[in-house]
Formats: C-alpha cells, sequence, structure tokens
C-alpha cells in the first residue's frame, strides 16, 4: 500500500512545490518557476498545517527560536515589528498546544501596561551605547535556543552589531542566560565582567539543545562555504554549564575535545536542523531553505551516527524570487503523540507566514 498526504495536504503543498532559479542577465526573465512533480510521504502524513496567526497589534511573524519544555514550547524571537513601525526586541509567548496556536496564535509576555516584555534584556549600559552611537549601529541579543533542565530554561544567544545598512551585522560572540520559569525575564549569566562568554567563532549553539544523562548536548552550525553550513556538537556537564571552558565538542575519533575546528560534522545543511530523543533514539529535522522539504535523520546516539535524509514532507517554498524559508524548528515540547513530529517555518509565499506542521509517522522507518 503507498502512503501519502491526506487529499487536503497533498492539495495544499503540491501547489508550493517548486524550483525557483533566477537570472540575472541583462534581457533575460527575472525568474523561472518550473513545477516538478510533487512528493508524497513514504513514512508518514501531514495531521495539521496552519498558518499562525499574529497577535494583536503585530504585524506579521518571524521564525522562532524556542525551548522545549515536557508538555509546552517557549518560542523566542529576535525581534518582531509592531503596527505602524515599533519594533520590540526579544519577545516571547509561551505555548500550549499546537492546536492553540493554530486558533488562537501566540500569547507575548506583557507587562502590566500590556507592552511586550523583552525576554532579554539589554542592561542600561549597553542601552546608552545603542543611544549615543553616531555610526547607525547598535547592538542587539539574538537568541538561538537551548533546553531544559529540572524545570529551568538554558538560552543560548548571540551578541550582534546591527546597521547601518539593512543587511549589515557583526557576530560578537555568544552568551548564556537562565529562565526559571518560561515567564520569567532571562537572567544574563556574567563572567569576568561580561556577558559574553565565547568570542566569535568560538562555539556555535544556534540549533538548540537536549540533555543526556549527566551532559547537556548544544547543536551548532557554521557557514564554511556559499552552500555549506557543517552542523557539529558541542557539550557540557549540566553541573557546569556557567563555565564557558567546560564546553567542548564532539569528534567521532578522540571524543570531547577542545578546538572547533577538530569537531566531527554531524550534517551540513543549510537551513535548521533540530536533535531530539525520538523511539528510544534521536531524530535529527532539517528544511530545505530553497524548496521547504521537511527531512529526518535518525541515529541511536545524540553525537553522530545520523544516516542519510529521509523525506518526510514538503512546506511551501518561496515564490518572490530571492526569497527562502527560514526556520524549521522541530518542537518536541508540541507533541500530542510519540508517532510525531511539529515544525515550523517561515515562508514568503504571497505574504510572509509562518507556518506550524505536525506529521504522523506511519511506523518504525530507517
Amino acid at each position: 500500500m503507498r502512503h501519502g498526504h491526506p487529499p487536503a495536504a497533498r492539495q495544499r503543498h503540491g501547489r508550493g512545490r517548486r524550483w525557483l532559479c533566477p537570472l540575472l542577465l541583462a534581457g533575460l526573465a527575472p525568474a523561472c518557476v518550473t513545477p516538478i512533480e510533487q512528493h508524497q510521504s513514504a513514512i508518514g502524513e501531514i495531521t495539521r498545517d496552519c498558518v499562525v496567526p499574529p497577535p494583536a497589534g503585530v504585524a506579521a511573524l518571524g521564525a522562532p527560536a524556542a525551548l522545549e519544555y515536557p508538555d509546552r514550547s517557549l518560542w523566542i524571537w529576535d525581534e518582531l515589528e509592531l503596527e505602524g513601525g515599533r519594533r520590540v526586541e526579544t519577545p516571547a509567548a509561551v505555548i500550549a498546544s499546537a492546536g492553540a496556536a493554530c486558533q488562537d496564535g501566540p500569547a507575548l509576555v506583557r507587562d502590566g501596561a500590556g507592552e511586550p516584555v523583552p525576554l532579554i534584556a539589554l542592561t542600561a549600559e549597553e542601552q546608552l551605547a545603542n543611544e549615543t552611537r553616531t555610526d547607525g549601529r547598535r547592538l542587539a541579543l539574538v537568541p538561538h535556543g537551548g533546553f531544559v533542565q529540572g524545570g529551568a530554561g538554558f538560552l543560548y544567544y548571540d551578541h550582534v552589531l546591527r546597521g547601518p545598512g539593512l543587511f549589515d551585522t557583526e557576530i560578537q560572540g555568544t552568551g548564556l542566560c537562565e529562565l526559571a520559569t518560561p515567564e520569567a525575564p532571562c537572567r544574563r549569566v556574567m563572567r569576568g565582567g561580561s556577558t559574553l562568554l565565547w568570542p566569535a567563532g568560538a562555539r556555535v549553539f544556534d540549533r538548540g539543545g537536549i540533555v543526556v544523562g549527566e551532559r547537556a548536548l548544544l547543536y551548532g552550525c557554521r557557514a564554511v562555504a556559499s552552500f555549506s553550513r557543517l552542523c557539529t556538537v558541542a557539550s557540557a556537564p549540566v553541573a557546569s554549564l556557567e563555565e564557558p571552558a567546560a564546553y567542548q565538542v564532539y569528534n567521532a575519533l578522540r571524543g570531547w575535545v577542545d578546538a572547533l575546528t577538530d569537531a566531527s560534522v554531524l550534517a551540513d545543511e543549510l537551513g535548521g536542523v533540530t536533535v531530539s530523543p525520538y523511539g528510544g533514539g534521536f531524530l535529527a529535522t532539517s528544511i530545505d531553505i530553497f524548496d521547504a522539504r521537511v527531512s529526518v535523520r535518525r541515529s541511536a546516539r545524540p553525537e553522530n551516527g545520523f544516516g542519510h535524509r529521509i523525506a518526510a514532507f514538503d512546506g511551501i517554498p518561496s515564490t518572490s524570487g530571492f526569497g527562502l524559508v527560514s526556520g524549521g524548528r522541530e518542537h518536541a515540547g508540541l507533541r500530542a503523540r510519540p508517532d510525531e513530529i511539529v515544525v515550523s517555518y517561515r515562508t514568503d509565499a504571497g505574504a510572509p507566514e509562518l507556518h506550524l506542521v505536525a506529521f504522523r509517522f506511519f511506523g518504525d522507518f530507517e
């Protein structure tokens, strides 16, 4: 018996499957769009696919970073644009279920006056420095995700200088902050008088993490070429999370080592990668930023051994010619059953939209 998407899912996702090939040569069309045969999954089916409605007063939702609790997910954005053009930095929302997110959208954590609260706040000195700069740049704190242990959240974020141009960014390094509860402000860890714990390029923690036994494992991908981002694994004992020197990277031959350049490659992915427990082992979920196809890999171990990529389902690719799909996080805290994954991604097919997809596996798969 051949398995595939339900009719509604086939209809919706079939229209989005495209290869976009911008042509920049003078006199040629700006883009060519060639439909290809619609992908049908052999390993499962989509059980929910919705566009997440933005909260009241928010212009549009980007793809969030996240912390996964056992029964919920904390979504965090680096910034959101409010209606009228004003921006709020590091807003967050507790998502109780995929159904609630699809029906009501995220409810941002707000203060007593109804204003969205930054999850990671700039210090008074950092705010003053931003206000008094004359070079058109400003410091921003960009959250990337982390993990939850014993009810507390550990969130890794980058110190980023933005401006003066729209796409001008300079990563200064990475910090860590801790959440006593999902709604609480994130306490920034300081060492040696600075919240910048790792200089730029020392460690990569931009793909979230999990806890296995007595160790926290953090996943990250760094660009090494135009179309190559090597994903590696870093780790520290749970008891030493606030000590930057305790974090090492995994080498398949030598175990945990210090130099990032000695880390073994878990995957080479331009898009998002999320590693999470699944079925007594571990699942790496990834998204292709060009065609929005979500794929999975399995391993018995969280450090390596993830096999070949298996196509799960097709999202809706960008149709702007130059746009890309972003996000692709798998939200283990929103799984309604043990044989499913829940993935968020943002596409600009038509208007920019944040999608949330629940995908159920038919059975065991390799």
